[in-house]
């Protein structure tokens, strides 16, 4: 028998499905009629049969609900299949208690509006069901359905649950609670591929659409794009047109996310405001996005481990099948395999890595204090992370040598995984921070902690190119650590050390333990000026700094009040806050601190600079340098990693105006961006005016 469906009367039908916020979404998306027509065939009063069957073969259901404060926040519930039934058409019981760390545990009252979602990931079937708590018995929910209606299987990621026992006698973490995400957060939030969104219109005159909503979210790693600790953007796909979410949020702006880490079990609740975007140039930015959700974070909470499943790889939706190839493709041309061939524990914190070329070409020449680029396959991540590595070695012609640090998500990552015969993709060593093998002056290695490892590079490159006939010229290397259990490279520094004349190694240790002793040119204290100073014969020198930023600013200033002139002083710029320089003349310096002639330091051409979510307004001159100077320099929070245009990490979205680079840039800029750590506004137009808008 052929169905017949009333026709579209207009936005002031009052037996709409759809309250007045998504009749809006949907007039400014152009789907009135459509959605009006789907809407009428699809969202049933009750639960079909095929509903109420796909409910009950779950082991989780999401669940969107609001606090006393009217915060939504998307939950999971979890049990063996059957925990979810429908006790008829009209009515769903969803028995287990909340998991630890449920924000809506005790949150549920009988005639709270509740959303429901059951996801099948391995069919990519989801199904919803919205209604109202009728009654709270021995932890389960029992809803009265006002809504249900399926979605398609558009970006859903298929993978396989299974069901981890908790021991009684294992103890449960406790929840954590902050205003802005942490590393862990950001880690989590880089790999993601699905998160689930909750919101709300509980106003009288919603009419039948009034509820609660609970939807899923799913795109390819990195989709989920961080603005700032406390600012996400997420694409919006085209979808089934109700726009129930988007409707929503446009009634009221709050929202609760919920992102699942698959291979720990924790969860990460998040209450945010909600910002809808139609801009087209910002859009370009996530391929088949239609509209941006841009979520201003005003809640974190991680429930760690609480989600008793653990999941089969990922196979990823079928629309992202063309954009991943892409991707890999891109990568192909840019990035050379090379294999693990030795690892060496330098310290407990520090190992040492050997790379050779897997195709067993040679590799490319580098200047001692250069850096590797290297991709790091972070698991569950379509695209690893890319990261920078200083080469702890001289260039041999055969192999790299990398000496990392365990301190953040990366270099965690490459302790705990890497073994012989690991594959890492590198790209060929860059940077401008670098040994000037042609000044006869003797050279000064000045160094902290981790920032040793340019400097064996420079030293091991001095000593091979040494002969009898021509001896290296004179080098004094200055090394600060707590002790010498926290040292690398203690025994090359002692073969250094006995040599020759050439090398002077001075090792200071700043927090020695009680049976230390000052064997082997170990000193107590820790480097600074005074004891520079002491150390020296009086000579003219060129100084090499490498090290903690704070190590590095109290050297340069200390340098410079000696009168050491600045093209003198070379620096390895990294992490916020780098080293201003002080010019001895017009010579200008390249963000790594090495001497440019690109510019001179008199170019008085300024530009504003607009922070426009920050709500400042800056003006720049060339002695600001960089773009994330600039923000840093005047305490706006921005992210950063590599500094030099490699890992994309400071793209920021440029609204107005042109940004100039210097140096060469391996990172992506996208439509619409630019990269702050090596952007500069474009002054080459005074007449113009330069004037800059950045998304920050």
């Amino acid at each position: 028998m052929t169905e017949i469906f009333t026709p579209w009367p207009g936005p002031s039908a009052t037996d709409s499905p759809f309250h007045a916020g998504e009749l809006a979404i949907q007039e400014r998306a152009d789907v009135l009629a459509a959605a009006w027509s789907s809407g009428q065939r699809s969202i049933r009063p009750f639960m079909p049969d095929q509903h109420q069957a796909f409910f009950a073969e779950q082991p989780f259901m999401v669940l969107g609900g609001i606090d006393a404060q009217g915060q939504p926040w998307a939950t999971l519930r979890v049990g063996a299949p059957g925990f979810t039934s429908a006790l008829d058409a009209k009515t769903l019981r969803i028995a287990g208690a909340a998991l630890p760390g449920d924000p809506l545990g005790d949150a549920w009252k009988i005639g709270s509006m509740i959303g429901g979602l059951g996801l099948q990931p391995k069919t990519r079937r989801r199904n919803r069901v919205n209604g109202v708590i009728k009654s709270l018995d021995d932890n389960a929910l029992t809803l009265t359905v006002s809504q249900s209606f399926g979605n398609c299987a558009k970006y859903i990621q298929s993978r396989t649950p299974t069901f981890v026992a908790r021991s009684e006698s294992e103890p449960v973490q406790p929840a954590s609670h902050a205003a802005a995400l942490d590393d862990a957060d950001r880690m989590l939030l880089e790999r993601a591929d699905t998160f689930f969104i909750a919101s709300a219109n509980i106003a009288e005159d919603a009419g039948r659409a009034r509820g609660v909503d609970v939807s899923h979210r799913g795109g390819t790693p990195g989709f989920v794009r961080i603005d700032d600790a406390h600012t996400l953007t997420t694409p919006d796909f085209s979808g089934n047109r109700f726009f129930n979410t988007l409707g929503n949020l446009t009634h009221d702006p709050r929202a609760g996310l919920l992102f699942v880490d698959f291979e720990r079990g924790d969860l990460i609740y998040m209450a945010a405001d909600a910002e809808i975007i139609w801009d087209a140039e910002q859009i370009k930015a996530f391929p088949g996005a239609e509209r941006l959700v841009r979520f201003h974070i005003r809640e974190v909470r991680r429930s760690p481990g609480v989600l008793p499943f653990r999941w089969s790889p990922v196979e990823f939706a079928p629309q992202f099948t063309a954009l991943l190839a892409a991707r890999k493709s891109e990568v192909s041309k840019s990035w050379r395999p090379f294999k693990v061939v030795e690892i060496r524990q330098e310290t407990s914190a520090i190992r040492s890595f050997y790379l050779e070329a897997v195709d067993g070409k040679p590799i490319a020449a580098f200047e001692p204090g250069q850096y590797l680029p290297i991709q790091i396959p972070v698991a569950g991540r379509e695209e690893p992370l890319v990261r920078t590595y200083t080469l702890s070695d001289a260039h041999d012609g055969l192999r790299y040598r990398i000496s990392v640090k365990r301190e953040g998500i990366a270099s965690t990552w490459l302790h705990d995984h890497v073994e012989v015969g690991t594959q890492i993709n590198a790209k060929t060593p860059r940077g401008s921070f670098f040994f000037d093998a042609s000044s006869p002056r003797p050279a000064v290695l000045l160094s902290a902690g981790i920032g040793i490892t340019p400097m064996m590079a420079i030293l091991n490159r001095a000593k091979a190119e040494g002969t009898a006939a021509a001896p290296p010229r004179a080098m004094h290397f200055i090394h600060g650590a707590r002790n010498h259990h926290e040292r690398p490279f203690a025994d090359d520094l002692k073969r250094s050390a006995s040599t020759g004349t050439n090398v002077s190694v001075h090792l200071l240790d700043s927090k020695p333990e009680p049976d230390d002793d000052a064997s082997h040119g170990r000193l107590r204290g820790r480097v600074d000026i005074a004891q520079v100073k002491r150390l020296l014969p009086f000579d003219d020198y060129d100084f090499y700094l490498c090290g903690p930023t704070a190590f590095m600013s109290d050297m340069y200033d200390g340098l410079r009040a000696l009168n050491v002139p600045d093209e003198r002083i070379r620096f390895e710029a990294f992490g916020p806050a780098s080293v201003k320089r002080n010019p001895t003349n017009a010579t200008s310096v390249t963000a790594e601190g090495s001497v440019s002639s690109a510019a001179a330091s008199q170019d008085t051409r300024t530009a504003e600079v607009v922070f426009a979510r920050s709500e400042r307004t800056i003006r720049w001159a060339p002695k600001d340098g960089t773009l994330l100077e600039l923000a840093e320099a005047n305490g706006i929070p921005t992210e950063s990693n590599c500094r030099v245009g490699e890992c994309g990490t400071c793209s920021t979205r440029l609204r107005e105006g042109r940004v100039a680079y210097s140096g060469q840039v391996d990172a992506e800029i996208k439509p619409g961006c630019a990269l702050l750590c090596v952007g500069r506004p474009d002054v080459s137009d005074v007449a113009g005016g330069a004037r800059i808008v950045l998304d920050l």
